[in-house]
């Protein structure tokens, strides 16, 4: 017995002294700053090579630059390094960019994100690469567009999947005009189609009163016309 009661306090004693160094790893953790080249920061020299480099696609230079503590998150007057590699359609450094803690979301003075940017370009990737990241998929720029209609407007059926999956918001306006009634303009009838089984609202009116059937058959576009009908467009 006096054995059993030896091994009882020794194990205590070790679960004690585990559970104080555990609670200091936590506590040393906590404390921990975030990285300086983290900070949202004005233009400077080490973030303009940065941005250089970023639009250039030159990995190993934005890697060389970000380990000797480039800021990320500079914003140049062209823009932050992550979006000059999102333009430049440079996945590996956009990829790089984002892992090293680059702010998806971190627009110009329009507003554009990185992510509007990359769906309006019909960047299926570089979309899957910043949701990831967290970026806001129903971000809005000072027009008014959000990704979804940039995509939409340009026709990237595949990319308009990808952020409705996303959760993006299919009965955003711009100018008074609904994401539908754009698409039906531009006679994109796969798009509509998309946009309707992702909940369009069929009968949404613009400041003029005009809906989405209005603007098709002003424009003759007899199939959108049918297929808006059968959505229960209003007569």
């Amino acid at each position: 017995m006096a054995k059993g009661i030896g091994f009882s306090r020794s194990s205590h004693l070790l679960f004690v002294l585990l559970l104080a160094s555990v609670l200091t790893f936590i506590t040393g953790c906590a404390s921990r700053e975030v990285p300086a080249n983290l900070d949202s920061q004005p233009e400077n020299a080490s973030g303009s090579d940065l941005y250089r480099a970023a639009a250039e696609g030159d990995f190993d230079a934005v890697s060389k630059l970000t380990t000797s503590g480039a800021p990320l998150n500079t914003l140049t007057g062209n823009g932050t390094p992550l979006m000059a590699a999102v333009r430049a359609k440079a996945d590996r450094v956009v990829w790089y960019l984002l892992s090293q803690g680059a702010n998806p979301d971190l627009a110009e003075r329009d507003q554009v994100t990185p992510l509007i940017v990359a769906s309006g370009q019909g960047d299926r990737r570089l979309t899957r690469l910043l949701l990831s990241a967290g970026a806001k998929v129903n971000a809005e720029d000072l027009q008014g567009y959000t990704p979804v209609m940039r995509a939409a407007e340009a026709g990237q059926l595949s990319v308009v999947k990808i952020l409705l999956t996303a959760g993006a918001n299919v009965n955003v306006s711009q100018n008074g005009e609904s994401l539908l009634m754009k698409v039906v303009s531009t006679g994109d009838l796969l798009t509509a189609e998309m946009l309707l089984a992702a909940g369009a609202d069929v009968n949404f009116r613009a400041e003029n009163g005009d809906t989405a059937l209005d603007v098709a058959r002003a424009s003759n576009h007899q199939d959108l016309e049918m297929l808006l009908v059968q959505a229960g467009a209003d007569l």
